[in-house]
């Protein structure tokens, strides 16, 4: 779903894309885990954040959606902003 994606230098944590009605669905981890990409579905919409330095409860950046296309707009306007805030 988002091989596309250009997530370097990330790495993979999680993909589970084929399962899209989970909560858990695709993570990029950089940084040894510092700063990560998480994606998931809350029952009623699809959820980007970022969380850097494992606070999660005050992502740097979190988007929403329903949309699968706009889903992977988001999930690449996420991978941008990380490998620029990594600069």
């Amino acid at each position: 779903m988002f091989d596309d994606i250009d997530f370097s230098p990330g790495i993979i944590a999680y993909n589970g894309t084929e399962f899209l009605d989970q909560e858990d669905i695709f993570q990029v981890s950089y940084n040894d885990g510092r700063i990560i990409i998480d994606v998931g579905w809350y029952r009623k919409e699809f959820a980007v954040v970022i969380i850097k330095d494992f606070d999660w409860d005050n992502p740097l950046m979190e988007k929403r959606c329903v949309d699968l296309n706009m889903l992977h707009d988001l999930v690449q306007d996420c991978s941008e902003y990380v490998r620029e805030i990594r600069g």
